[in-house]
């Protein structure tokens, strides 16, 4: 599944809203992000779509900077712009960096990512811009709206990884 830890990110525009459960209005919101990550991320997506857009580079051309890839770094259709992805990936966890006067990292669960775009670069880089939907508090809510057009660190964890550690773990040297 469709991963980022630590990535550059900005948040183009932050959202929030009401919806109506039942009788009662409860505080939504909804985070696009911009990223620019290695196009390998399209085989979270399909296997088959990073070769549909992207091709070797021809002499003249920027090569393939890492051995033992497959090459794929030049865009196939550079006028095709950007290409939408209509899926819906529910029960991420999106946590957003400290920094940006931020004192500590904020941490959402439960939540949705969709309306996908994905625009290739050459060189063998993508410009993925993506909606997290979710329910903030409203402190989250104010601190997301602060970060509107910022530079941030975002992690998004899928729901197959909550829970673990990506961090190695240290043998108990005392047993």
């Amino acid at each position: 599944m469709f991963e980022l830890n630590d990535a550059a990110a900005k948040v183009a525009n932050f959202n929030p809203r009401a919806e109506k459960h039942g009788e009662e209005n409860k505080l939504a919101g909804d985070l696009k992000c911009v990223a620019v990550v290695n196009s390998g991320v399209l085989d979270f997506f399909n296997k088959e779509l990073r070769k549909a857009l992207y091709r070797k580079a021809t002499p003249g051309e920027q090569q393939d900077l890492i051995e033992g890839t497959d090459g794929l770094t030049a865009v196939k259709f550079p006028r095709l712009g950007s290409l939408s992805w209509a899926e819906e990936y529910p029960g991420y966890e999106l946590i957003i960096g400290s920094g940006l006067g931020l004192s500590e990292p904020i941490a959402i669960t439960d939540v949705t990512l969709k309306r996908f775009k994905f625009e290739p670069l050459e060189g063998g880089s993508l410009q993925v811009t993506f909606s997290a939907v979710f329910h903030p508090t409203s402190e989250e809510a104010g601190l997301l709206c602060a970060l509107i057009q910022n530079e941030v660190s975002l992690t998004l964890v899928s729901p197959l990884n909550q829970g673990k550690s990506n961090k190695p773990v240290q043998e108990d040297l005392a047993a």
